[in-house]
């Protein structure tokens, strides 16, 4: 376990991941933000994950048969490749990814934006159900590829955003894949679960974001997580917010947010790494 403290003359660098049915693009505005605050800051595509006019066969068939295990193998690879522990942001299933990555990895601190539900806590209501709509009708869903459709945008991904952006996020929507889509909502299939996560084994201050009109992520969910961290969690709940709380008109109370509590904990953020 490290315990070591560390000095740097520069803010740390910033490891930004994506959501499902995303891209790096869908995530501009938040990596503007935090590169004019002088960080550093990446990017990832996961693996397979192009814009939709990109997505040729031989892309597809890879991403069909990538899983949540995939993913955050290449993000620990991205993470532990930088000369210093960064602070490790993910939206949706993009934040489930990062906490996956956390608890095996040195980092400085955690931020979690209307993230996706770990093994052990039930997600599923009807507002989830209605937000996956047609995708959870096809069969063997861990074989496919799952996608967005403009009713799933409006009822649950942007509920309380403008036409503008939830035709935006139809815009910048991709395939995903079904295994991973599997995996996080039938985990309690799974003898080994992909997303059997270890809380105690992430030492660093975590920061939970989330909006309470969230239909996907519900924000019962976010408060099940929070407590699972215990001590080391803040949990900001966003009133009319919705699941997209990296753009819109929720993104400013978001990054503001997300300033507060890195001006607050930056100076007392200790590296993160399970045992």
């Amino acid at each position: 376990m490290s315990s070591k403290t560390h000095q740097y003359s520069a803010p740390a660098p910033v490891v930004i991941v994506h959501g499902m049915w995303s891209t790096p693009e869908a995530l501009a505005d938040l990596r503007k933000h935090f590169e004019a605050g002088g960080h550093t800051v990446y990017t990832p595509a996961l693996p397979y994950h192009k814009p939709m006019a990109e997505m040729d066969r031989a892309t597809q068939a890879g991403l069909a048969k990538s899983g949540i295990g995939t993913y955050v193998a290449a993000i620990r690879q991205l993470v532990q490749g930088l000369d210093r522990p960064p602070i490790l942001i993910g939206h949706s299933m993009g934040a489930l990814i990062a906490q996956l990555v956390a608890q095996r990895t040195d980092i400085e601190g955690l931020v979690l934006i209307s993230s996706a539900p770990p093994a052990g806590i039930n997600a599923w209501s009807w507002s989830v159900i209605r937000t996956f709509g047609h995708n959870l009708f096809k069969f063997p869903m861990w074989k496919v590829l799952t996608d967005l459709r403009p009713e799933n945008i409006r009822y649950g991904i942007a509920n309380t955003q403008s036409v503008e952006v939830q035709r935006d996020i139809l815009r910048l929507s991709t395939y995903e894949s079904g295994l991973a889509s599997f995996q996080l909502g039938m985990w309690f299939l799974f003898r080994r679960p992909a997303t059997r996560l270890d809380t105690a084994a992430i030492r660093c201050p975590v920061l939970l974001v989330s909006g309470r009109e969230d239909r996907i992520t519900p924000i019962q969910v976010q408060r099940k997580l929070a407590q699972r961290y215990g001590s080391k969690a803040t949990l900001v709940e966003l009133p009319g917010v919705c699941h997209w709380t990296i753009g819109g008109h929720a993104f400013e109370s978001v990054v503001g947010e997300i300033d507060a509590w890195m001006s607050q904990k930056n100076p007392a953020l200790e590296p993160s790494k399970a045992a």
